[in-house]
């Protein structure tokens, strides 16, 4: 009886023993060819905006524009336009000014509402001119000028694609002929 018990106390000491060294066994850094593919990062990227894209788009154009005004430029006013929970209006008067865009905040705004003079930007080719008139001041407008690559630049190397990208589905354009 005796030998049997040192007998089961030697198995079950090399039962533990051999159990925590099982556990705490580190795995073989080899990799194995499945968990190679599984563990390649998958690298969600923006494509970067681009001209051909703008000119198939108003709507994106505009929301470039907008982008780049309230974040670049230095003209205080394109500041009130800077909510992009409410949006954006954008109005064209294509016989008055065959290339300016007034821009509303809020994509709802009423004519009601409409009580100061609204920012604008006119486009001419590749040329974008910002205007904004400073109320309670005796100044003259403010205005600002890029071009539309150099937008698309910008706005590319600050990674705000998606963002822009984003925008036109908070904007209204009317178009007055």
């Amino acid at each position: 009886m005796k030998k049997w018990l040192i007998t089961a106390g030697a198995v079950a000491l090399l039962l533990l023993v051999g159990g925590l060294v099982w556990t705490h066994h580190s795995p073989s850094t080899a990799p194995t060819a499945n968990s190679q593919s599984t563990k390649k990062a998958v690298k969600h990227t923006t494509p970067p905006l681009t001209l051909a894209e703008l000119k198939a788009s108003p709507k994106l154009t505009y929301s470039c524009l907008i982008y780049y005004a309230i974040k670049d430029t230095k003209l205080q006013r394109w500041q009130e336009v800077n909510d992009f929970q409410a949006g954006w209006q954008v109005e064209h008067f294509a016989k008055k000014h065959p290339t300016r865009y007034l821009v509303w905040s809020d994509m709802n705004i009423t004519s009601a509402e409409k009580n100061l003079a609204p920012n604008w930007f006119s486009l001419s080719g590749d040329k974008v001119t910002y205007d904004s008139m400073i109320v309670h001041s005796f100044h003259k407008d403010q205005t600002a000028t890029t071009t539309l690559a150099k937008v698309i630049k910008r706005l590319n190397a600050d990674h705000a694609m998606k963002k822009v990208r984003s925008m036109p589905t908070k904007m209204t354009v009317l178009n007055h002929r």
